[in-house]
């Protein structure tokens, strides 16, 4: 019989939605709502799974002083799992630290295990095949918790069974995160510990030890914003032991609501028609993706076009489109649209009406430079000319060779500068 466990982490469950920007109270408050579910869909997931037990790798709530509507969540979702049989251990992180303002508002049900701050305790936990895994984990004192608490788990005797850490720490430093308990790959490898359950980072990551031994950030339950780190898939990793051994964790979908964010590219030679039916389609593509889910879309309009207000005129008119998008969305919505078209204009006009651009333009026309790039293109390997061609085209003539790949560079070239150069004449 193959055991597992369920590795969960920042469920947040008193959290705001945020970036909803658009979208009116009524939409507001249904999908607050729907998030508040993903809970809920991780006590069920874990209870189909038989997992043995589930640990939470911190910042269950998001305040030090857990509202009690969400602390009543919590607490039902642990009596289910109690009723299931079904083991849960907890560090806390630094969105709830164990400080004297962190009080529960019910009894914890007896399968719930707290570990405290301090030190780094271990509980013994019995698999449903009979086996055992050994489970440590440490909590926060405080929120800002600077002290590397994954170097106090060396001086654990390895246990004589599988083991689990359960810690809310910063990996690496990762910078899209507040530096709190920082440790390294190194402070991780010298511990006794198969399986490191970290908590903290919102964006998923599984990170080798050695044989047999990995860390993971299984990221946040649930989505709340437009954050690059929230734009994703979320929920847990289901963790396999098999024949005394920790396999390789496994993603599982819990969220409720999916934030997404795109861009849309714009052309000069589209018609307003065309960019709605771009945004509808990236709406259709993302409702489907997220399989049945809500989505929250962010769209920002990218690219140029002759007339950069019109496309702007999209985002302040049309309310049609707005009221098509929900469904599109699985009752979702278009929660932000942003236009960074620019101004475009053909190449005589640029070179026209001088400047700085006019005058690179001009010069890329220079007989010298075309010259140039035909001699160092002719003095590549045939094979690598080829490879580089945007045709694909094979053509073994040196001279051809050259001089399309030449034109090519020029044109990408002059593509790079308008895009970039756009508004800054001298």
């Amino acid at each position: 019989m193959t055991d597992c466990f369920v590795h969960a982490s920042d469920l947040h469950l008193d959290a705001r939605l945020g970036g909803l920007g658009r979208l009116d109270e009524e939409s507001r408050e249904r999908l607050a709502g729907e998030a508040r579910q993903a809970w809920s869909d991780l006590v069920r997931t874990t209870i189909d799974l038989m997992a043995s037990f589930l640990v939470i790798a911190g910042d269950i709530f998001h305040q030090e002083v857990a509202q009690p509507l969400a602390q009543r969540d919590f607490l039902e979702g642990l009596r289910r799992l109690d009723d299931a049989g079904i083991s849960v251990l907890v560090c806390h992180g630094n969105h709830d630290p164990l400080t004297d303002g962190f009080e529960w508002i019910g009894k914890l049900p007896g399968n719930v295990t707290i570990f405290p701050s301090g030190s780094p305790t271990t509980e013994k936990v019995r698999l449903n095949s009979g086996a055992s895994v050994y489970v440590s984990g440490l909590s926060f004192a405080e929120t800002s918790e600077t002290g590397n608490l994954a170097a106090r788990f060396r001086d654990i005797t390895r246990p004589a069974g599988p083991h689990v850490a359960v810690l809310h720490a910063n990996l690496n430093g990762d910078p899209a995160h507040d530096l709190y308990a920082p440790c390294t790959l190194d402070d991780l490898r010298a511990a006794p510990v198969d399986y490191w359950a970290l908590g903290h980072i919102h964006l998923r990551a599984v990170h080798a030890l050695g044989p047999g031994r990995s860390g993971a950030y299984c990221g946040n339950l649930q989505g709340r914003s437009f954050k690059p780190a929230e734009c994703h898939p979320k929920g847990a990793l289901v963790v396999p032991i098999e024949n005394g051994q920790i396999g390789s964790p496994e993603f599982v979908e819990c969220d409720r609501v999916r934030f997404v964010h795109e861009e849309v590219p714009v052309k000069p030679d589209d018609e307003i028609e065309d960019v709605l039916v771009k945004i509808e389609q990236v709406s259709r593509d993302q409702g489907a993706m997220a399989q049945g889910r809500p989505v929250v879309l962010s769209l920002i309009l990218t690219g140029r076009h002759p007339e950069p207000g019109s496309i702007r005129s999209i985002i302040q008119v049309e309310n049609d489109l707005l009221e098509q998008l929900p469904g599109l969305l699985n009752d979702g919505g278009l929660a932000r649209v942003e236009s960074r078209v620019a101004s475009h204009r053909t190449r005589e006009e640029l070179i026209e009406s001088g400047g700085f651009r006019a005058h690179v333009l001009r010069s890329l026309d220079a007989e010298v430079i075309q010259e140039e790039l035909k001699r160092l293109v002719s003095e590549l390997p045939v094979s690598v000319v080829s490879g580089l061609r945007a045709d694909g085209d094979s053509d073994d003539d040196p001279k051809t060779v050259a001089s399309a790949l030449s034109d090519e560079i020029v044109s990408m070239a002059e593509e790079l500068l308008l895009s970039n150069l756009d508004g800054h004449d001298a």
